[in-house]
């Protein structure tokens, strides 16, 4: 009997062993092919193959409990993601490589054999101040390789094609080998709208039956987009605010999902040959069904749009990390509309001067700082010019709080074919 239970327990533990093994090494990684991955609970496996000591960062010093994923890009864009501890607190370090191999098993090969080196890393401790450790790629970063310690929990983000194909392994630092959350921010086609456990959507529905729907306390929300004759257009709709920590996607001229209560919405709209759009709403308290309409303008000379949410840091021109949205928005009406030219118009918030060289040079600057990152996404140069206004035209000559003034601290687009 007890030659029967030790035989059991030694099968059990085996079977223990190999679960807890699951996308723990290179050849067996995770395919992700959604925006939206986890949670996924790290198991404390041991690849040294991603290891080395004094790297600057390239590799981890030691690694602790290890998951590897691998995803391919939809479409050409500008990488960036958020890798989301579900203990805030908790230290996630990342190393992310490019896949050039036609096949997986000759990849995972140079990476035990260490022939690779990746594109992308960040070792840095939770945030000091907030003590957060949700890490990633962002437009807003500057560094490409972000060693040990206290630096900054974001790394820059990377220009990638449709069709490439990425692995990275994820490493929780912590002993309590907490869950992760990954979020992709990538239009997966067969994933679009973002497709999670927390998610709550309805089905598209047409206007005639909307007020059939009668959810408790909550919002059916249908976006329509039309042009100026009311004739629906298809738009690609960015919609941030309805979840925490996510961006709803549609490529739609109809979506419909529900809004607990007074909760605020933003809604940006890029089409071909229409002017880029932001609307904003606000659920009510009490249950109601509501129809959000988006029309769209046509792209004409001289048009002008401002970008509301590409906001700098106060006196410099350094992106606000809630820029990044707005940039990539920019980018995909730059995309959509190939061969429209534009003029980046830059404005500082300088209430009462006289317009001195300070402030246009600032103004240049900013508007230089959205040109620039056209340029690192792929678009054409020439396409595009800058200038800066100095605090001409300010939204509040007079402002009178925080949010005005940086508001006047802005970015305006003006078509110019």
């Amino acid at each position: 009997m007890k030659k029967l239970l030790c035989f059991i327990a030694i099968i059990f533990f085996g079977l223990s062993i190999a679960v807890g093994q699951k996308h723990g090494t290179c050849s067996a990684a995770a395919e992700v092919s959604s925006e939206s991955y986890g949670p996924v609970a790290p198991n404390g496996v041991i690849d040294k193959s991603v290891a080395k000591l004094h790297s600057h960062g390239r590799f981890f010093e030691e690694e602790h409990n290890i998951t590897w994923v691998v995803f391919d890009i939809p479409n050409d864009t500008m990488l960036t993601f958020d890798i989301i501890p579900q203990k805030l607190n908790d230290d996630i370090d990342f190393l992310l490589f490019k896949d050039d191999e036609d096949f997986n098993e000759v990849f995972c090969k140079k990476i035990e054999e260490h022939k690779l080196t990746p594109v992308r890393t960040n070792l840095a401790k939770p945030d000091s101040a907030t003590h957060s450790g949700i890490t990633g790629l962002s437009l807003t970063a500057t560094d490409s390789i972000v060693p040990l310690g206290y630096n900054p929990n974001y790394s820059k983000a990377l220009k990638v094609k449709k069709g490439e194909r990425y692995f990275m392994v994820i490493d929780n630092y912590t002993e309590a080998k907490g869950a992760f959350i990954l979020k992709l921010h990538l239009r997966f086609a067969t994933n679009a709208p973002l497709q999670t456990a927390e998610r709550e959507t309805a089905p598209a529905v047409s206007a005639s039956t909307l007020a059939k729907i009668k959810p408790f306390g909550k919002t059916s929300l249908t976006i329509h987009v039309t042009n100026a004759a009311g004739k629906p257009v298809k738009g690609e709709l960015d919609i941030t605010g309805a979840r925490p920590n996510q961006v709803l996607n549609a490529d739609t001229c109809d979506y419909t999902f529900v809004l607990n209560p007074r909760v605020t919405i933003n809604v940006n709209c890029n089409a071909l040959g229409y002017m880029f759009s932001q609307s904003s709403y606000t659920s009510p308290d009490t249950a109601s069904v509501t129809i959000l309409n988006v029309v769209l303008e046509p792209v004409e000379e001289h048009k002008s749009f401002v970008l509301k949410d590409i906001k700098f840091q106060e006196g410099v021109a350094i992106f606000l990390p809630t820029s990044q949205n707005e940039l990539m928005n920019l980018i995909e009406f730059m995309k959509s509309n190939p061969d429209v030219n534009i003029l980046i118009k830059g404005f500082v918030n300088d209430p009462g001067s006289d317009n001195s060289g300070a402030a246009k040079k600032l103004s240049k600057q900013r508007a230089q700082a959205v040109y620039s990152f056209l340029a690192s996404a792929g678009i054409n140069k020439k396409r595009m010019d800058y200038k800066g206004f100095g605090n001409e035209k300010m939204i509040y000559p007079n402002p009178a709080n925080s949010v005005q003034a940086e508001a006047n601290r802005r970015v305006e687009v003006e078509i110019m074919k």
